[in-house]
């Protein structure tokens, strides 16, 4: 009887343990794991976050104000670019129309040209003379675009907006390539007007004087 009691005691207490491990087995691996969380996040390097919100704030507004200047140089530049090239097609159309009164000149000869082909011809001259004066100071301006663009490409690019930077520097590259363009042309046309009047002069040197009165005398008449 005391055996049969002490085989009970015994299979209770086993029981007992197998209900205990049990509940520990399911318990521990997420005590576990929460633990080792828990570690790793003590070990877990700090960084400072802190942010320089004036700092963030002032290149900000540099950026902004540089996008601003690039594009005022931009506009000034596309508009001073339009204004050479439609004066230098007035200019490459007054010299045509006076290479063509300059032949018909030669061809008639002095006495057989019309009193109102000289007119003409120096009304011609004269607009050229004015055209020439426009397209230098156009040119000038240019130069000062030119500079003032590269200033903005600069400050553009030392403030972190590479894009404007970028997009100004083709825009400069671009201007100064049409205006070369528009020299040559310029020069072209000039240089066969040139050669035109050296050959009237030789082949009729009263012309020039002729054409030189005509326009002195116009010039008077105005004034008066």
């Amino acid at each position: 009887m005391y055996r049969n009691r002490l085989f009970h005691i015994i299979k209770s207490a086993c029981r007992v343990n197998k209900q205990t491990v049990a509940k520990i087995r399911n318990i521990t691996p997420v005590t576990i794991g929460f633990l080792t969380a828990v570690k790793c996040d003590r070990k877990r390097p700090e960084f400072d976050v802190s942010l320089d919100v004036d700092t963030l704030e002032h290149d900000y507004l540099i950026r902004q104000a540089t996008t601003v200047n690039v594009n005022a140089a931009t506009q000034l530049l596309t508009v001073t670019l339009v204004a050479i090239q439609d004066t230098s097609e007035r200019l490459r159309d007054a010299l045509t129309k006076e290479i063509c009164l300059v032949k018909q000149a030669l061809e008639w000869g002095e006495d057989g040209t019309p009193p109102h082909h000289w007119d003409q011809l120096v009304a011609v001259r004269g607009s050229l003379c004015d055209l020439r004066h426009n397209l230098h100071t156009l040119l000038s301006y240019m130069d000062y675009a030119e500079k003032l663009a590269t200033v903005a490409a600069e400050i553009s690019y030392l403030s972190g907006n590479i894009a404007a930077s970028d997009a100004i520097c083709e825009r400069i590259d671009h201007a100064c390539r049409s205006c070369n363009t528009q020299k040559q042309l310029n020069h072209e046309l000039q240089q066969e007007s040139l050669e035109l009047q050296q050959q009237a002069i030789i082949n009729s040197p009263h012309l020039e004087d002729k054409i030189k009165h005509d326009a002195n005398q116009k010039t008077n008449k105005g004034r008066s």
